[in-house]
């Protein structure tokens, strides 16, 4: 697990100053005073990938049933699992709470380390009280944009040395890291319960997982149909980084003084590649 206060290399006034400016970002409020969230949400590792970082393949999950799936699966693609393991680092986040959202794992679990907050009431949400996802229930109707998660994880960044090398684990991903297929356009396929278990995605496989490919696959582009450009905003300082990404939002962001502050801060841009089902989710959030 990794806290804010894990992040040492970071002092406590310069995190202060970035969480508010984040969290605003994500309660910001329009002319009408109705909330109009400018980002879905960041994330924070006291980790930082290394030298070769902006040519990986990353992705995010949770649970260790999901990781020991993924393990086993690219051993079969011919890598070592002690090495994949030197790849992953703790994670933590805030994020906007999509309704649709599991809150359990496979085995009917709350997911460890996840806590819900009602921004209306400042109260959190006795997740124990829930089986389904929240969308599922009545009290939750009218909630979006209201709901802030915490959560707890990993992330593995998996550096990537050609265009088959990456294909490869773009085909894995994608047809394993969620509950659903995608056609190359980024439209989900419609199958039954048989046809989804025959694929077998991952123990606790999320409706829409988070696949990120750094700068360096840029050029790869035209072959990787099921993704969009996006732009990761990152602070880099002393092994630790603090991130989030932005899609349709970004022109609107620099327009913002909090764009400013987030610049003097240290943050920069990185032109990315994300999945289309991850993309569309944050432009649900912040629509």
């Amino acid at each position: 697990m990794v806290g804010i206060e894990d992040l040492i290399g970071i002092s406590e006034d310069k995190r202060k100053e970035i969480f508010r400016c984040l969290d605003d970002l994500m309660t910001f409020k329009n002319s009408s005073s109705k909330l109009a969230p400018v980002i879905s949400g960041y994330n924070w590792y006291h980790k930082i990938v290394g030298p070769n970082r902006i040519i990986t393949f990353s992705h995010i999950h949770e649970t260790e049933a999901y990781k020991q799936d993924m393990l086993k699966d690219l051993v079969k693609l011919g890598y070592d699992s002690n090495t994949i393991l030197e790849y992953v680092r703790d994670k933590a986040g805030t994020l906007l709470w999509n309704l649709r959202y599991k809150i359990r794992d496979d085995r009917g679990n709350v997911l460890q380390g996840l806590k819900i907050r009602d921004i209306r009431t400042g109260e959190y949400i006795d997740l124990n009280e829930y089986v389904k996802p929240l969308s599922k229930y009545r009290e939750f109707r009218g909630s979006k944009g209201c709901l802030i998660a915490e959560d707890q994880g990993w992330q593995l960044d998996t550096p990537f040395r050609n265009k088959n090398e990456l294909l490869s684990l773009v085909n894995l991903f994608l047809k394993k890291s969620g509950e659903h297929t995608y056609d190359k356009n980024g439209a989900e396929i419609p199958e039954s319960e048989e046809e989804r278990m025959l694929r077998a995605p991952w123990t606790d496989a999320y409706e829409a997982p988070v696949l990120i490919i750094g700068e360096g696959a840029l050029m790869y582009s035209e072959e990787l149909p099921q993704f969009n450009k996006a732009t990761k905003m990152c602070l880099i300082e002393n092994n630790n980084e603090i991130s989030f990404i932005v899609h349709k939002k970004l022109e609107f962001l620099k327009n913002l003084s909090h764009y400013e502050k987030l610049r003097m801060l240290g943050f920069n841009e990185e032109l990315c590649l994300g999945n289309k089902p991850f993309l569309e989710d944050i432009d649900e959030k912040t629509r």
